[in-house]
C-alpha cells in the first residue's frame, strides 16, 4: 500500500518515456545550475578583504556572512520548499529559485552596509534550497532505477566541480573587474570591484534559468496509494522512520567528513609541511574536482550494476563499502609524516568520499513514494548541512587545543574525528539496511 512497487511494474511493462539523449541533456543542464550555485555561494571567500576594507567589517561578521546567513536558511527554507516540490511543477520551482539567488548575488554587490549583505547573502540561500529536493526529484523520473545511480551522481559531480571552478571563475571575474572600478557606470554609478564582482558570477545564472525553462516536467513515477495531505505525510514518516532516520543520520556523518576536511586539509599542510596556501589551495582544488569526481562517477556506475543483479539494496552495499574505506584512508592521511604521502592519501580519500555522494537520493528514493520526495530530500540536505558545518570543523578544532594540545596534531585530530565518523556512518548504513531487509523494503 506504501511502497513503490506498482509504479514501478507498470514503468517495467510500458517502458520509460524519455529517450537517452534528452534525459541526460536535463542532467547537464541541471549539473550547470548547480555548479552556478556553488560559485554564487563560495564567491564570498575570495573576497573577505576588500568586503572588510569597504563595509569595516570583522572576521566575525564575515563568517555571519558565511554560514549563520545562507545555512540556516537554506536548511530551514529546505523543508517547505521540499513539501512544495512533491506538489507543485519542479521545473518551475528551479526557475523560481535560481532567478531568486541570481539577483540576490548581485544585490549583494549593491550592498553598503553588513545588514545589507546579510540580508542578500540570506536570499541566495532561500533560492538555493529549491535547486536539489527539486532537481533529485526530476531526474529520479527521467531515469528508471537501475540508471539512476549514473544520472544522479553526475549531477552530484557540481559538488566538488562546482566548489573548484567557484575558486577559478570567482578569480577570474574579480580580476576581469578591477578595470572597471570606479568608473562611473550607467544606473549603477561607481562602484568597487568586488561589488562588480557579484554582478560578474550572478547575471551568468538568469540565462541558465532560460534555458531551464526547455525542460520538461517530467511525469511522476513510482507513485504510492498514500494521498499528499499533511497527516498522510505523517503517516508515511512514522511508518518510515526507523529506514530513513538510520540513513539520514549516515550521510550527515559523511558530510561531517567533507566539511572537516575542506576546513582543515588545507591547515594541515601549511603548518605540518610549510605550504603556503596558494599551493595548497590549488593542488587540494585540482584533487576534488578530478578524485571526487572520478569517484562519484564510478560509485553511481558500481551501484547500477549492483541494482540490476541484487536488487535495490545494492546501493547501500556500495555506500558501506565506501564508509569502511574512509577509516583507513582517512587515518593514513592524518598521520602522515610526509607531504608526498600525504597528497596520495588525500587524493585517494576524496576518491572513496567521492563514492557516496551521489548515492543518497538513490538510497533515499528506494524506499519513498514520489508524492514525499521532495520533503526527504530536504531532511536529508537538512541533516548534511547542519551536522557538517556545525560539528565538521568545531570537532577536529576541540581535538587539536584539548585532547593533543598541539596546534600541529590538526592531522591526527582529523583522521580521528573523521575516522569515527565513517565507523558511524556504516554502523547507521548497517542498521538502515537490516531494516528494510526486515520490512521488505530492500
Amino acid at each position: 500500500m506504501s511502497g513503490v512497487s506498482p509504479a514501478i511494474g507498470e514503468d517495467a511493462r510500458s517502458g520509460w518515456k524519455y529517450g537517452a539523449a534528452r534525459s541526460w541533456f536535463v542532467v547537464i543542464l541541471l549539473l550547470l545550475a548547480y555548479t552556478i550555485s556553488l560559485i554564487d555561494r563560495q564567491v564570498l571567500s575570495l573576497l573577505v578583504v576588500p568586503i572588510e576594507q569597504s563595509l569595516n567589517i570583522s572576521d566575525t561578521q564575515i563568517s555571519l556572512l558565511h554560514g549563520l546567513a545562507f545555512a540556516i536558511f537554506y536548511t530551514l527554507f529546505g523543508i517547505a520548499i521540499g513539501r512544495a516540490v512533491d506538489r507543485y511543477n519542479r521545473r518551475n520551482i528551479i526557475i523560481c529559485g535560481m532567478v531568486l539567488w541570481c539577483l540576490a548575488t548581485m544585490a549583494c554587490g549593491l550592498a553598503s552596509s553588513f545588514a545589507g549583505l546579510f540580508v542578500a547573502r540570506m536570499f541566495v540561500g532561500v533560492g538555493e534550497a529549491t535547486l536539489s529536493p527539486a532537481a533529485f526529484s526530476m531526474i529520479a523520473d527521467y531515469f528508471p532505477p537501475e540508471k539512476r545511480g549514473r544520472a544522479i551522481s553526475v549531477f552530484s559531480m557540481g559538488v566538488f566541480a562546482g566548489s573548484g571552478l567557484a575558486l577559478i571563475a570567482g578569480g577570474m571575474a574579480i580580476d576581469a573587474m578591477d578595470q572597471w572600478a570606479g568608473a562611473p557606470l550607467p544606473v549603477l554609478g561607481k562602484m568597487e570591484s568586488w561589488q562588480l564582482a557579484f554582478f560578474a558570477v550572478g547575471a551568468p545564472g538568469l540565462l541558465v534559468a532560460a534555458l531551464i525553462m526547455t525542460i520538461r516536467e517530467p511525469k511522476r513515477r513510482e507513485m504510492s496509494d498514500d494521498g499528499l495531505g499533511f497527516s498522510e505525510t505523517l503517516a508515511f514518516f512514522r511508518r518510515k522512520a526507523p529506514a530513513l532516520l538510520t540513513m539520514i543520520l549516515a550521510f550527515g556523518a559523511n558530510g561531517l567528513i567533507n566539511f572537516a576536511l575542506a576546513g582543515w586539509a588545507p591547515t594541515f599542510f601549511i603548518r605540518v609541511f610549510g605550504w603556503s596556501a596558494g599551493e595548497i589551495g590549488a593542488v587540494y582544488g585540482t584533487l576534488l574536482m578530478v578524485c571526487g569526481s572520478a569517484g562519484i562517477w564510478v560509485g553511481g556506475a558500481l551501484s547500477d550494476w549492483l541494482v540490476k543483479r541484487v536488487g535495490k539494496g545494492g546501493v547501500l552495499m556500495v555506500m558501506r563499502g565506501s564508509a569502511l574505506l574512509m577509516i583507513p584512508s582517512l587515518a593514513a592521511f592524518g598521520f602522515a609524516s610526509d607531504s608526498t604521502y600525504a597528497l596520495i592519501a588525500l587524493g585517494w580519500s576524496c576518491f572513496v568520499l567521492g563514492l557516496p555522494t551521489g548515492l543518497a537520493p538513490v538510497a533515499l528514493y528506494a524506499i519513498t513514494p514520489n508524492q514525499f520526495r521532495g520533503q526527504v530530500t530536504a531532511c536529508y540536505l537538512f541533516s548534511v548541512t547542519l551536522i557538517g558545518m556545525m560539528l565538521g570543523s568545531t570537532l577536529i578544532a576541540l581535538g587539536t587545543d584539548y585532547l593533543f594540545q598541539d596546534v600541529n596534531a590538526v592531522g591526527k585530530s582529523l583522521a580521528l574525528v573523521a575516522s569515527c565518523a565513517a565507523l558511524f556512518s556504516f554502523v547507521s548504513l548497517s542498521f538502515s539496511q537490516r531494516i528494510q531487509k526486515r520490512d521488505n523494503y530492500a
